[in-house]
């Protein structure tokens, strides 16, 4: 957070070191790419702040958004999200066959999406499924009115082209049509999907994510590599653990 009273207001406790909070970059160089080069000091990133961004980021930065109107987030994630400490609701013979949702409102990773955005009127909703590793954001927008398919084939392509780990997975046949995280598991890659019914301008935006490599160390080593003026991908080309 960059503010102290924000993250007062989302972890419900002050910030001990407010005078740290201006010296960070938001470490998702998708967004903060020119400032990482020269940066000092980067923050981590919240797995499924990275996913929700990365889902809304096509059309945050096209103008396609229609902001006055709430985003909502859906979110599922697997096991590896349960935190430090287990419990007995993310034991994984407790976790087999589940589809629980256990923050309908208020998940701290909403400040993050508000922030790096500009938006004001968001929300994240969690979702746990039986998986272990990976995150899938589905975000349920409304977009200005007369933007069409082929607008955002235009921003989606653009964006892609733009990030080296950002990949746009759209067909009309075949098993992964739409973003799936099993294939993305062990990879920083990040696979956008959008549907959009025209006559309404509800827009399905969706983003997979290894919530340990994009959403957590990827994300860190390609920080890295770009404050050190390496390869972006350095370290980061595995292509993912599925299909073999």
């Amino acid at each position: 957070m960059r503010s102290a009273e924000d993250y007062q207001k989302w972890y419900q406790q002050p910030h001990t070191a407010g005078h740290w909070l201006d010296k960070f970059v938001y470490g998702l160089p998708e967004l903060h790419r020119q400032e990482l080069r020269t940066a000092h000091y980067v923050s981590g990133v919240g797995c499924n702040a990275t996913a929700s961004i990365l889902a809304l980021l096509p059309l945050a930065q096209s103008g396609l958004l229609d902001i006055a109107q709430k985003v909502i987030v859906e979110i599922k994630v697997g096991s590896s999200e349960g935190g430090a400490k287990g419990n007995p609701g993310t034991h994984h013979p407790e976790r087999s066959g589940v589809v629980r949702t256990y923050a309908p409102f208020g998940h701290r990773h909403t400040a993050e999406v508000i922030q790096e955005l500009g938006l004001s009127n968001v929300a994240l909703t969690m979702t746990s499924v039986d998986l272990v590793r990976g995150a899938l954001a589905t975000a349920h927008v409304q977009l200005e009115p007369g933007t069409l398919t082929r607008d955002l084939w235009k921003v989606y392509r653009q964006v892609v082209a733009e990030n080296l780990f950002l990949r746009l997975v759209k067909e009309r046949q075949g098993v992964y049509r739409v973003p799936e995280p099993k294939i993305l598991a062990g990879s920083n890659y990040a696979d956008l999907g959008f549907d959009l019914d025209e006559g309404t301008g509800h827009l399905v935006a969706m983003c997979a994510i290894d919530n340990l490599m994009k959403g957590a160390s990827g994300s860190a080593v390609q920080c890295m590599n770009i404050m050190f003026g390496f390869d972006e991908t350095l370290g980061l080309e595995f292509s993912g653990l599925h299909p073999i």
